[in-house]
């Protein structure tokens, strides 16, 4: 072939139906057509010919690399590529969809001091839904934190409830370690607040919504506190020190905090001032605390780790024991004689079974139709009101 044949220009045929690439247009000028570009034909689909011109391979090479290359494809796989499509982000979203975090708000306003003179600003916590996710706060933490953690959560406790919240602030202030409120309740206690801040303790005023997920429900009562927990008795050092009258109540397996907060309610009504039971947890319950409505703050937690061992500690100590039955062939309450001291044994069912010979069982009426009798918490009333006649 000589030279001149080996630059002729190369001629396309061009049919009446479609056209051909014969020449395209970069900055200005004219190129030929090279065996090196990529040609596509009419049917090709588009993203095959955009993947090309990025990538200068097939769709389909593309695509077994990307399954094959353990993922490094796939992180720079973003909206910018031609075959992202809303359509698969939206699938994608109902597939994994985020779990909404909680963000935490801060609003601020003005409160009237507890003396009436002056104003006050307060900071308002509230929390809200959000599908933002939250930054995670980093810093040293102390090698024993986790022995610490233990231990405030075996020697802290909540308690919620305005009597019950009350009651202590007046019994035992210098046991707080934080107090929540709403804006409501802050303006009640702000003699509380004022001792907390002379005595350099942290109080927090929030929302109802925040309240309730510090306290864990939603009979707060407007207040919730973080508190040191009250050191219990043990019954043979309470029955070291001589009475001359004195009346006690003991729990036997009573697990309901409604109850418990009940009993010891009626007790603090009645001036009983000691309650005995063999799990202490069950009167540091921030549900119990709450129904007794401040009433724990004035009675003595008697521990005792066997109630039968109890009973005859009791017994040696001159109390008298009294059981409740349904029994009607049992005594009357109307014919009881309580002596000086005595000791109620209470309980959701019958406690006859842990009655000895000089025990008294007694029935609370007769005209009962009932099988189970009254509730534990009135049967202490029924008692407590014969014991103080």
């Amino acid at each position: 072939m000589n030279d001149k044949s080996s630059f002729q220009k190369t001629k396309f045929q061009q049919s009446s139906h479609q056209k051909r690439f014969s020449e395209c247009s970069v900055d200005n000028r004219n190129e030929k057509p090279s065996q090196n570009r990529p040609q596509f034909g009419h049917n090709a689909s588009r993203f095959e010919r955009d993947d090309n011109h990025r990538s200068g391979g097939s769709f389909k090479e593309r695509k077994g690399k990307f399954e094959g290359d353990g993922g490094q494809e796939r992180q720079n796989f973003s909206k910018n590529d031609r075959t992202f499509s809303p359509r698969n982000a939206r699938e994608n979203e109902r597939r994994n969809p985020r779990s909404p975090f909680l963000q935490p708000r801060v609003t601020e306003t003005t409160m009237e001091k507890a003396s009436g003179a002056g104003n006050v600003k307060v900071m308002v916590k509230s929390s809200s839904m959000t599908n933002v996710v939250p930054v995670k706060k980093t810093g040293p933490l102390s090698p024993r934190a986790p022995e610490k953690i233990k231990k405030n959560r075996s020697e802290e406790m909540k308690v919620y409830g305005e009597g019950a919240c009350l009651a202590l602030f007046a019994e035992r202030p210098e046991s707080i370690v934080r107090v929540w409120a709403t804006v409501e309740m802050a303006h009640k206690v702000g003699d509380m607040f004022s001792y907390l801040a002379t005595n350099k303790k942290v109080y927090h005023v929030v929302d109802r919504e925040e309240l309730e997920l510090v306290s864990g429900t939603e009979h707060h009562g407007g207040i919730c506190m973080l508190v040191k927990k009250v050191r219990p008795f043990t019954l043979s050092g309470y029955l070291d020190i001589p009475r001359e009258k004195d009346a006690l109540v003991m729990l036997d397996n009573i697990r309901n905090p409604q109850n418990v907060g009940g009993i010891v309610r009626t007790c603090a009504f009645y001036g009983v001032k000691g309650v005995i039971i063999d799990d202490v947890e069950m009167l540091n319950s921030a549900a119990a605390m709450r129904v007794a409505e401040g009433g724990m703050e004035y009675i003595h937690t008697l521990q005792t780790d066997y109630l039968d061992n109890a009973l005859n500690q009791l017994r040696k100590a001159g109390y008298q024991i009294i059981h409740t039955t349904t029994n009607k062939q049992a005594k009357g309450v109307h014919k009881l004689a309580l002596a000086k001291k005595v000791v109620f044994v209470l309980s959701e069912s019958d406690t006859s079974a842990l009655a000895q010979q000089n025990d008294e069982v007694i029935n609370l009426s007769f005209a009962n139709p009932l099988r189970t009798g009254l509730n534990v918490a009135v049967v202490a009333g029924v008692l407590l009101a014969e014991w103080v006649k």
